[in-house]
Parts: C-alpha cells; sequence; structure tokens
C-alpha cells in the first residue's frame, strides 16, 4: 500500500479566512475628498488671522502710517501726542509684476479720542509711496494728512470711497 504524495493532497480549509484582505479604499476617499474641501478655508483662515494679530505690525505701509501718526502735527493735532495704531479694520492688497498697492483702513487711539484713518499706497521701482491719507477724527471731521489740509464739510454726506 502506499501513501499519497502530499502535494497531491487537498488544501487545508480554514473557515475563519478571507482570502481577499480588507479594503479601505472609501475610507481614504472620502479622507482626501474632505482634506481638499477643508484645508484651503483653513490655511486661508489661519493666514487671515495671523496678519490680523500679528502680521500688519510687519508690514512697511504700517510701519509709514505709524511715523507718518507720530510725526505729523495735523494728525497730533486730532488726535493727540502719542497716537497709535490699534487695529487694521480692512486691507485690500493688488499685485502686478513691477507695481503692488495697499489700501487699509486703520483705528487710531489717542489722548483726544479714537480716529480713523485711511490709507493707500503703492510700490514701484522707487520704492514706498503714500498715495492718500484721510484721518477722521474722534469729531467726524476728515483731514487730509498728505497735503495737510482740513477737508470741506459742505453738510453733503458722501459715501466713503477711502478703500
Amino acid at each position: 500500500m502506499s501513501m499519497p504524495v502530499p502535494s497531491s493532497a487537498p488544501p487545508p480549509y480554514y473557515p475563519h479566512s478571507n482570502p481577499r484582505g480588507r479594503s479601505n479604499g472609501c475610507l481614504w476617499g472620502c479622507l482626501i475628498l474632505a482634506a481638499l474641501l477643508i484645508l484651503p478655508p483653513a490655511l486661508l483662515g489661519g493666514y487671515g488671522a495671523w496678519f490680523l494679530y500679528d502680521g500688519f505690525r510687519r508690514s512697511p505701509v504700517l510701519g509709514v502710517v505709524n511715523e507718518l501718526v507720530r510725526e505729523d502735527g495735523m494728525a497730533q493735532q486730532v488726535l493727540g501726542r502719542d497716537a497709535v495704531v490699534t487695529s487694521v479694520d480692512g486691507n485690500v492688497f493688488s499685485w502686478m509684476p513691477g507695481k503692488t498697492s495697499h489700501a487699509y483702513e486703520v483705528t487710531l487711539e489717542g489722548p483726544k479720542g479714537e480716529g480713523h484713518l485711511a490709507v493707500t499706497s503703492h510700490t514701484g521701482i522707487n520704492g514706498l509711496k503714500l498715495d492718500s491719507a484721510i484721518l477722521t477724527g474722534p469729531d467726524g471731521r476728515r483731514y487730509d494728512l498728505i497735503k495737510h489740509q482740513e477737508l470741506p464739510s459742505d453738510g453733503i454726506t458722501r459715501p466713503d470711497t477711502s478703500i
């Protein structure tokens, strides 16, 4: 009597084995889709929060604005000495090759009260240049800090076109 050859014996059956394995394709697809939808707004929101909290302090335009407010006699007359930028209420940035432009709306605070300054500037080959700086004082009067003059108030309410 001869014994069967081991290679010709049928393979053992294991009922608990899964020959295909487990697939996580749907899970990975959903995670990638969620990341693509959530990541861009989260990054933009994070950058915006950083800019408003700390990044604006490094802005060259706001450095010039701080210097202007500290040294301009008209700003000191309206807000008092030692007026400082307390917040950035708005910021518009435009870039083209060779020229960038900025528009800021900042809140200033001094001993005589709170004011708002609308600043537009551009940066070209020659560096940074302020185009306009319109200060609205605590009393509601408007002053042009570039031309050093009070803007006329003729009783007509005009829309604010500072930014």
